[in-house]
């Protein structure tokens, strides 16, 4: 058994910056089509754990004038408007709408263990969700999840081997949907 203490803080204790982001005027056409990528719930769920691109970029007085600011990228990406909980990483520098609370950790958190982390927290997120017009989970909410977590090194080996298992699972699923079309066309040649 591994002997490793795990320390039980707030998110907030290992946060260098978090914030929510900011969507300028919808009606102003020149707060947006710049190029600062500009990120939406839908971009998330559509590319996963790593953003690498966003339907829609906002310029730069649009994000003058709005509450959206540059998050840098390797920053973390947690959704907490409609579609609450859903997490991803960015490996671009983006701007984010409200919808996403952005997370710069400090540097004895590895990034890719909070992903994990925090993509497992949210089956026990329910309970801090507020409804209204809409499901969504408050700035100060986020900062007060409490988690545990070991010592950088462990941190590391665990998304290490995480992340080994999401790239066996990918190559498998590749595999699979490969299987799919070849047997498809099988029987297309057959009954045909």
């Amino acid at each position: 058994m591994d002997n490793v203490k795990w320390k039980q803080l707030k998110l907030k204790d290992i946060i260098k910056k978090g914030k929510a982001g900011g969507t300028p005027k919808s009606s102003v056409k020149k707060y947006y089509n710049g190029n600062i990528p500009f990120l939406s719930i839908n971009d998330m769920t559509k590319e996963g754990k790593y953003i690498t691109y966003t339907e829609k970029t906002m310029s730069k007085l649009g994000l003058e004038n709005s509450s959206a600011w540059i998050v840098p990228e390797k920053s973390l990406l947690y959704s907490i408007y409609a579609s609450v909980g859903f997490v991803s990483i960015n490996n671009i520098p983006l701007a984010t709408s409200q919808a996403i609370f952005s997370i710069i950790f400090k540097d004895d958190i590895d990034l890719e263990f909070m992903y994990y982390h925090l993509t497992f927290y949210k089956k026990y997120i329910h309970k801090y969700i507020e409804t209204g017009t809409q499901q969504n989970l408050k700035a100060e909410t986020i900062k007060n999840f409490k988690i545990k977590i070991p010592p950088l090194e462990k941190q590391e080996k665990i998304s290490k081997f995480l992340s080994s298992i999401d790239k066996y699972i990918q190559i498998h699923e590749q595999d699979l949907n490969n299987l799919k079309k070849y047997k498809k066309g099988l029987l297309q040649k057959m009954f045909i």
